[in-house]
């Protein structure tokens, strides 16, 4: 009896000690999800890439000067509708003053938990995590260049806390024909000093080429983007769309190939599409995992004016 006492104590010990040693990381030294929130549904259809991918207002999110190419005003939402009773989404306004550019952006998750981000209920009302940016671009000829701030709020068992950085990006845009642009967001992680809230730097560099004129009827269009996360391996995102579209109305199809998919939760391929009405584009994106490890689908809508 005297063994089996020990044996079962030694056991206990054991699976006390593996337990301990699997305890996840509390939200606090969780990055925010909220800044791997797609800002455009049709970069989440290609697989997140977005620093060579000019001329939408959801473009702000992952490089501050996607936004110069506007002709006048461009409005951009998404939404995600996600298990534990969890909703993400965002919007986006960019604006075309001269040779400036104006851009503002809003990033939002939140319910009742969403676990797997760290964000679990407790008192003062339900987790959540909140992002805004406002960015300011200067064009000139072809090259134009830019910075962003980022605000960003997190409310989890029942703790609030605040971070605060900027993105630094530049671009250059041939027309509607090609676009090479650099961005780097979270410059110097998390500017307030009173803040244990992780923002991990992320570098990216992408190249996309439209192989037919955008204004005519066949559409053809790659991007090539590497990114950088801090403290982490680097990862290639290779992707394309093709459609056809009349007078303005018509549809496309995009996908896309993500490397280093190893130890995360997200699928290696990401698809989507969009309906084009005119000024107006209906996007969705479809991923089989997100931030939450379930399907992901997401819906958006694009406007020009």
């Amino acid at each position: 009896m005297p063994r089996l006492t020990v044996a079962r104590a030694a056991a206990l010990l054991v699976i006390l000690l593996g337990s301990a040693s699997a305890t996840p990381l509390t939200a606090q030294e969780l990055p925010p999800a909220v800044l791997s929130v797609p800002g455009s549904v049709r970069s989440a259809g290609l697989h997140g890439a977005g620093a060579a991918l000019v001329g939408d207002a959801g473009a702000i999110f992952a490089n501050p000067v996607g936004i110069a190419t506007l002709r006048h005003i461009g409005l951009e939402g998404t939404l995600r509708r996600s298990p534990f009773h969890a909703l993400s989404g965002t919007g986006a306004l960019g604006w075309r003053l001269s040779q400036f550019d104006l851009g503002l952006g809003l990033a939002y998750i939140g319910g009742d938990s969403v676990p797997i981000a760290g964000l679990l209920p407790g008192a003062g009302g339900p987790p959540y995590e909140a992002m805004g940016v406002g960015s300011l671009v200067y064009r000139f000829g072809l090259m134009a260049v830019g910075g962003s701030i980022r605000e960003v709020r997190r409310r989890t068992g029942g703790v609030d806390e605040r971070g605060r950085s900027g993105d630094l990006g530049a671009a250059l845009a041939v027309f509607d024909i090609m676009a090479i642009g650099f961005s780097v967001q979270d410059v110097g992680g998390n500017w307030s000093k009173q803040s244990t809230l992780p923002m991990p730097r992320l570098t990216r560099f992408g190249f996309t080429m439209n192989y037919s004129d955008p204004q005519e009827t066949y559409r053809l269009l790659t991007t090539v983007e590497e990114q950088w996360p801090q403290g982490g391996r680097s990862r290639w995102i290779l992707g394309g769309e093709a459609g056809i579209v009349v007078y303005g109305v018509g549809l496309l199809a995009r996908a896309a190939y993500q490397t280093r998919t190893a130890g995360t939760v997200e699928p290696s391929v990401a698809l989507g599409g969009t309906l084009a009405l005119t000024r107006l584009q209906v996007d969705y994106a479809y991923g089989a995992r997100d931030l939450v490890g379930a399907p992901a689908h997401r819906l958006g809508l694009r406007l020009t004016l």
